[in-house]
């Protein structure tokens, strides 16, 4: 290090390396983990202290062209780099504190590397550090102003996009009250947006409660984000909403507060389940389709399986239905088929199952029912109601049913037994004179179909 002179200026200049040394080291006490690497802190550091040694040296030259005392009172180069230092550092994710120490840990440094080189500290080598001071304080002064106010900008950016923004966007501390809700949250919650902060989510939106608060306080525990879907009200006006919960950390890395933001998806929602309607119901009727049946008759199986509850299956067959559609036409016949699901599904209980395969075959899942009697006459019901006139527009037609029964698990365990099973009943119902209803035996007549129907069996 080179010898101390009463020129401080020269002397940081000469020692630019040294002082930055002894920089990095005080600010490694004083300054956290940021995401500004070394390098961008010392390159920041050196640009700072040379704008300082040249607001030092300019009132010099003014004093010794007007024979003035030197002081370091005109801040426009110090204040204008000052302004760039806090901004940039602000930029750099650094906060106020940060900052501080900073600046701090550069006085310290400089003070004393100058003061430990010294013999004695003059009266003139005091002036040097008042000097310094005082540039160094001007420099602190503009960067802090410079930090707030880019910070306030961006705050004030940030809320008014927040703000603006059609998406539900709030902010709610760790005991579930708002802190800050924009318009389209008021909206949702249906409360002006200068009343919620301070009130609690769940009071305002009761029915989403359990499902969030149980998002909330994992957020909360596991301090990660977490995504999920909610809704609310019912009908035609049931809403979805998908949802992001992010953590919200101090200084000291604790959760303060939760921030949310939810979408509207009800439009995706209903479109989803539109298609998924039209894969698994019949167009026609509304029934459940073939492939749904299957599903249902699957899980139906597995279900009694692990519980041993009895079940039935009733495969129905329209008699004459093809006649009827041949003489009367395809629309005629579309309407006695749609009058005659109808006709089913009021006959059975809403837990039970009721399906258009295709054409005119249909079949029931009914669940819970053990006893051949009362299905039996639940069979017959049916019967009587497809027997009963169709009025078509241009006239009234008359159809019958054939009824197959098959029960879990007496006559199969397994979903094509079953099926099978109930297609053979149905056959010798329509063998015996149809209109009527015949429960599958062990021993079926010969002329009995040895297979289940191409639409049955196709997944």
């Amino acid at each position: 290090m080179s010898k101390i002179m009463l020129n401080l200026p020269e002397w940081i200049l000469a020692n630019m390396e040294a002082v930055l040394q002894e920089w990095e080291d005080n600010a490694k006490d004083l300054l956290p983990d940021k995401s500004a690497s070394k390098v961008e802190r010392r390159d920041h550091a050196k640009a700072m202290l040379v704008t300082i040694v040249r607001e030092i040296e300019r009132p010099r030259a003014e004093q010794q062209r007007d024979g003035q005392a030197a002081t370091a009172t005109n801040p426009s180069e110090t204040s204008k780099s000052a302004r760039e230092h806090g901004q940039e550092r602000r930029k750099l994710g650094l906060d106020i504190v940060d900052l501080a120490s900073e600046f701090f840990a550069l006085r310290r440094s400089v003070v004393e590397l100058w003061t430990k080189g010294a013999q004695e500290l003059t009266l003139p080598g005091l002036n040097e550090l008042v000097l310094f001071d005082q540039a160094i304080d001007q420099a602190l002064l503009g960067s802090i102003e410079s930090f707030t106010k880019e910070k306030e900008k961006q705050e004030r950016s940030f809320v008014s996009m927040l703000s603006e923004s059609p998406d539900p966007t709030y902010l709610v501390d760790v005991s579930g009250r708002i802190v800050f809700a924009n318009i389209a949250t008021s909206v949702l919650l249906g409360k002006p947006v200068e009343q919620l902060p301070g009130v609690a989510l769940a009071d305002l939106w009761p029915e989403a409660h359990h499902d969030l608060h149980s998002q909330f306080e994992t957020v909360i525990e596991m301090k990660k984000t977490l995504r999920g879907e909610v809704t609310a009200g019912t009908g035609s006006e049931k809403h979805w909403y998908e949802y992001i919960y992010s953590p919200v950390l101090d200084a000291r890395g604790s959760v303060e507060a939760v921030a949310g933001v939810a979408r509207d998806i009800t439009k995706r929602r209903n479109a989803e389940l539109e298609v998924w309607h039209h894969a698994n119901y019949d167009l026609l009727t509304d029934l459940p389709n073939r492939r749904l049946f299957r599903d249902r008759l699957d899980q139906q199986t597995r279900h009694s399986e692990r519980t041993g509850a009895p079940f039935t299956l009733l495969f129905i067959d329209l008699d004459n239905f093809k006649e009827v559609n041949d003489v009367m036409g395809h629309e005629a016949g579309d309407q006695l088929l749609k009058q005659a699901a109808k006709r089913i599904l009021g006959s059975v209980r809403d837990e039970d199952t009721v399906a258009r395969l295709s054409g005119d075959e249909f079949t029931v899942i009914l669940l819970d029912t053990a006893d051949l009697g009362q299905i039996e006459l639940l069979a017959q019901g049916i019967i009587n109601e497809l027997a009963k006139p169709y009025d078509l527009g241009g006239g009234t037609s008359r159809i019958s049913g054939s009824i197959g029964i098959a029960r879990y698990p007496q006559d199969g365990d397994r979903p094509d037994q079953l099926l099978l099973h109930a297609d053979q009943a149905m056959y010798r119902a329509k063998k015996n004179g149809r209109n009527q209803v015949h429960s599958f035996t062990q021993t079926p007549p010969h002329h009995q179909k040895p297979d289940l129907p191409q639409s049955v069996t196709s997944a």
